[in-house]
């Protein structure tokens, strides 16, 4: 077998390329994307329904506590921008986040043949994300 340099040709090979062993498995990659993607198309959905009710303000409010960025606002904050009390987001936050997950399962069950793998690959969805 000829020698090949593994180190950029002067010539117009790019040279032997090697993965990065750090750098997540193409597999690992797919299925983060997957997550990321269908979350956002859950979100996508909500938005909407939220726009079809009349409570675009109230989703973009309380949105935070369904994507994780909570650390710049407090619940009494959304509350005050809501004029509503904090008994009534709190509780609001608890519906919104029931309704994202029924969402999430309805979207996972557009993939899978089987309604009784949604269960599964929802918690395979949770570990793609970490």
């Amino acid at each position: 077998q000829p020698m090949e340099s593994i180190e950029p040709g002067t010539d117009t090979s790019p040279g032997l390329q090697l993965p990065d062993p750090k750098a997540p498995s193409p597999d690992r990659e797919f299925d983060h994307k997957w997550a990321l993607t269908l979350l956002d198309r859950a979100l996508a959905a909500l938005a909407e329904e939220h726009k079809a009710a009349g409570k675009s303000d109230q989703f973009e409010a309380l949105k935070p506590w369904l994507s994780g960025d909570t650390e710049c606002i407090s619940q009494a904050e959304a509350a005050a921008r809501l004029g509503v009390s904090e008994g009534a987001v709190k509780v609001a936050i608890h519906r919104l986040r029931r309704r994202f997950r029924e969402v999430i399962k309805c979207e996972i069950g557009q993939t899978v043949s089987d309604r009784a793998q949604v269960d599964l690959e929802l918690h395979y969805l949770l570990e793609a994300l970490l």
